[in-house]
């Protein structure tokens, strides 16, 4: 089954009432995010959009540094803080002094936007009493419902005076990759991100085996495996499988080195990942994302580029990756080729 997702399906409803709106201005802001690279760059429509709302300001990022200092040509990062650090208990924590260390970081923030699941009223009110001029709540994905995430940021951004529809999110990424790879002239690549998060996201590897192999020969495309940490536990298979074909594997390799690979790659298959929003956002040619169990209305990576399959009966809590046979995703590649 074939998903097709496009940017102006998405409903953004006019603004609802509220009580109190964000600073007209503002010089320093802070932005918490503590979602892994695929939650980050589904908000990067949402970030997009308040970088233009807030021309002048600066932004600190709080979460995974890795995914976001991929950020750092698109937005005006001031710095990026570990969001794990000891330095943060003390928002965590009502009756607390805030330390030293804190009141510093938190000094001069005339802004700060949390993302996270549900609203969190108790920790933004700790925010405030740290010396944050103003805070609110951005929901990270949708409690339930079907609506992609771009769509529930801007609704919510809306709500807040930040009125902006959502747009594809590109990363500014530094050329050259293509010299450093020694790609032949007319040379098109193949990348695979055959892991995530959950196992029951993932296409089998023999799958992608099998496909991998048949459009380096029929097609002539260079093939590239792509894998960190969370394919530790299949790595030697995924070593195996490659030297079988004269396949190269990129095992953790820093994520903006990961990012220029795929801004210049012409294929790239992957299941529900991170990787995989990192294929959209960096601009590969073509994105065949494969989903299961997951919700490709909600979750997809939105983009022209963008193709998502699914086993026959469609996506569910109940689907099985497995089901989707090798030969229905070479059928649906070869029509991206």
């Amino acid at each position: 089954m074939t998903v097709a997702i496009k940017f102006h399906d998405l409903d953004c409803p006019p603004l609802g009432k509220n009580l109190q709106k964000p600073v007209l201005s503002a010089t320093l802001i802070l932005i918490w995010h503590q979602g892994a690279l695929g939650d980050l760059l589904l908000a990067g429509p949402a970030l997009a959009a308040v970088s233009r709302h807030y021309p002048e300001a600066r932004f600190i990022g709080v979460g995974q540094p890795g995914p976001w200092r991929l950020l750092a040509g698109n937005l005006p990062l001031a710095t990026v803080w570990e969001g794990g650090q000891a330095v943060w208990s003390g928002l965590f924590r009502e009756q607390s002094t805030f330390s030293p260390k804190l009141q510093e970081r938190l000094a001069g923030i005339d802004l700060a936007l949390v993302f996270s699941p549900r609203p969190r009223p108790e920790f933004q009110a700790r925010l405030i009493q740290g010396g944050v001029a103003q805070a609110f709540w951005i929901p990270s994905f949708p409690e339930g419902g079907t609506d992609q995430v771009a769509a529930v940021q801007a609704r919510r951004l809306e709500e807040l005076g930040i009125r902006e529809a959502p747009v594809p999110f590109s990363l500014h990424l530094e050329p050259g990759i293509e010299e450093e790879l020694g790609l032949n002239p007319g040379e098109r690549l193949l990348a695979l991100g055959p892991g995530s998060g959950s196992s029951a996201k993932n296409w089998p590897l023999p799958h992608y085996y099998e496909v991998a192999r048949a459009l380096a020969w029929e097609a002539g495309l260079r093939v590239v495996w792509l894998a960190g940490p969370a394919e530790a536990p299949v790595l030697p298979y995924i070593l195996g499988l490659a030297a079988a074909q004269g396949h190269e594997v990129w095992a953790n390799e820093p994520l903006e080195r990961v990012a220029r690979l795929l801004s210049i790659t012409h294929l790239y298959l992957g299941g529900d990942s991170g990787i995989t929003h990192l294929a959209a956002a960096a601009g590969t040619h073509r994105v065949l994302a494969l989903f299961g169990p997951t919700d490709p209305r909600v979750w997809t990576p939105l983009g022209a580029q963008v193709m998502v399959l699914t086993p026959p009966g469609g996506a569910g809590e109940r689907a099985s990756l497995a089901d989707l046979t090798p030969a229905t995703v070479l059928a649906a590649v070869r029509r991206f080729l």
